[in-house]
């Protein structure tokens, strides 16, 4: 029986090298100049690739900007299953503060809320890149704790949600220290606690 060879993908293997500073030199050039000077040609002269290489990879600056954007998510890691419900809860929400420190997202969030109603497609792509996978894992988080009997069950979890981002937000615009500001997310969450735990486990 003869062996057989396996066939080669055709072309050449993408480089990680290139991805990398493609998805940042996007980053950075959307945070300084905006969604309308945003283009392919930009970002492929900022990473020191030809606009060939990001082309193979996007076929138009949307698509390019949507995956860079979806990085902005890949710093908040998943929470694992064992260990006290408030503290996994709490370190979920402090990830969730530290990743909002750096000030290249925080300036990539201000020019989508300030260009956000002129190019509604800007919102929409950071909505589902990158604010609904962080909701997602939150949700993951309060339904572990409604099904544990640590939250109420009739809990509305949108409004919940709000309500737990909310002041992550707020911290990080205090400008607090990372120590200062885990010790205000420990405090946030016993606060919020008295309202969100069934009332046999207050």
């Amino acid at each position: 029986m003869a062996t057989q060879v396996p066939v080669r993908a055709k072309g050449r293997p993408r480089s990680a090298v290139a991805d990398s500073a493609i998805d940042t030199a996007a980053l950075e050039l959307f945070a300084e100049e905006g969604f309308q000077r945003f283009s392919v040609e930009a970002v492929a002269a900022r990473a020191g690739v030809g606009r060939a290489t990001i082309y193979r990879r996007f076929a138009n600056r949307e698509e390019l900007l949507a995956h860079a954007m979806q990085q902005l998510d890949a710093d908040v890691r998943v929470i694992p299953e064992p260990g006290d419900y408030w503290q996994i809860l709490t370190k979920l929400l402090d990830d969730i503060r530290e990743s909002s420190l750096d000030s290249l997202k925080s300036r990539i969030m201000i020019r989508v809320l300030s260009e956000g109603a002129r190019y509604p497609q800007l919102r929409s792509m950071v909505v589902e890149r990158v604010i609904r996978p962080r909701q997602a894992r939150l949700r993951a988080v309060l339904v572990r704790g409604i099904s544990q009997g640590q939250l109420r069950s009739d809990l509305d979890m949108e409004a919940t949600i709000a309500l737990l981002i909310g002041p992550m937000v707020w911290l990080k615009m205090l400008g607090l220290t990372p120590e200062a500001g885990a010790a205000s997310t420990s405090s946030i969450v016993a606060a919020l606690r008295t309202g969100l735990a069934p009332a046999s486990h207050l």
